[in-house]
C-alpha cells in the first residue's frame, strides 16, 4: 500500500487522527523559529505548554529563554519568538526554552502520540526527507487564539511540506486537505489574519523570513516529553 499523507486544520483534528509520524506546523513564527536555531547550532530545545514552567526552567538548566506573548517577548525573556532575531544568534551547543502563544502547546499536546516533528517553509525538504520512512504522516497545524482558530499561514506551509514530501515520494496517496494545502502558495501566508497582527506589532521581517522555503536543513524531533513540556533534538 502507498504511503499516505492528510493535513489536520487543527491540534483538536489531529488527535483523533491516527498516524506513524505527526508534524506540528506554527509558520508565524514559533516552528520557524525553531527550525532556525536549530540551524543555528542549538543542541536542545524544551517547549513549554506553560509561561511559568518556562521560567523555571530557565532558572533551573541557565537555558535561553525564547518566546512571546501576544507576540512580544514578556519580561524575563532573553529573546522573542523571532526567526529573524534567531538567524543572527550563535548557538553552537546551546539550550533553549521557548513559549508561545499557540506552537508550543500544539506541540506539547502532541507529543505523547508518537513521532513528533517541528515543521514550517523553513525546514519543508528536511522534513519531506524525515518523514519518508514512516508510512502515514499527518501534517498538524497549530492554529491561532490558542489552537482554536484556522490559520492560513499554516496551512500554507502545510502545502509546502506535501510538495516537497511529493518529490520525495512521487506515489504519496494524498488526502484531500492535503490537496488543498497544496494549491495555497507561500505568498498568501503573507496577507493571513495572523500576518496582519505581526505587520501591526512592527514585524513585518519574520513574515518574509518564515514563508522563505528551505533556510533550514534540520527536523526537529520530540525526543522527551512532559504533562506541559517536550524537548526537541535535531540530532540523530
Amino acid at each position: 500500500m502507498p504511503r499516505t499523507l492528510e493535513v489536520a486544520l487543527l491540534p483538536a483534528e489531529a488527535i483523533e487522527i491516527d498516524a506513524d509520524c505527526y508534524v506540528v506546523i506554527d509558520a508565524f513564527r514559533a516552528t520557524t523559529t525553531i527550525a532556525t536555531l536549530f540551524a543555528r547550532g542549538l543542541r536542545s530545545l524544551t517547549a513549554c505548554a506553560r509561561i511559568e514552567d518556562a521560567h523555571r526552567l530557565k532558572a533551573e538548566t541557565g537555558a535561553l529563554l525564547f518566546g512571546e506573548v501576544g507576540g512580544l517577548a514578556p519580561p524575563g525573556f532573553d529573546h522573542g519568538n523571532s526567526p529573524v532575531e534567531a538567524s543572527s544568534i550563535q548557538l553552537a551547543d546551546r539550550a533553549a526554552v521557548l513559549f508561545t502563544t499557540n506552537g508550543t502547546a500544539a506541540l506539547v499536546g502532541m507529543a505523547s502520540r508518537g513521532v513528533v516533528l517541528a515543521g514550517a517553509f523553513a525546514n519543508a525538504t528536511a522534513i519531506a526527507r524525515a518523514t519518508a520512512e514512516y508510512h502515514s504522516v499527518l501534517l498538524v497545524c497549530a492554529g491561532n487564539a490558542g489552537g482554536k482558530r484556522f490559520a492560513l499561514e499554516d496551512f500554507a506551509a502545510a502545502g509546502a511540506i506535501a510538495r516537497a514530501m511529493l518529490v520525495v515520494d512521487p506515489s504519496l496517496a494524498i488526502a484531500d486537505t492535503a490537496r488543498l494545502a497544496m494549491e495555497t502558495p507561500p505568498a498568501r501566508a503573507a496577507r493571513s489574519n495572523h500576518a496582519d497582527t505581526l505587520r501591526a506589532l512592527g514585524l513585518t521581517a519574520d513574515i518574509a523570513f518564515a514563508i522563505r522555503l528551505d533556510t533550514a536543513n534540520v527536523a526537529p524531533r520530540v525526543v522527551e516529553h512532559g504533562d506541559s513540556w517536550a524537548k526537541l533534538s535535531a540530532r540523530a
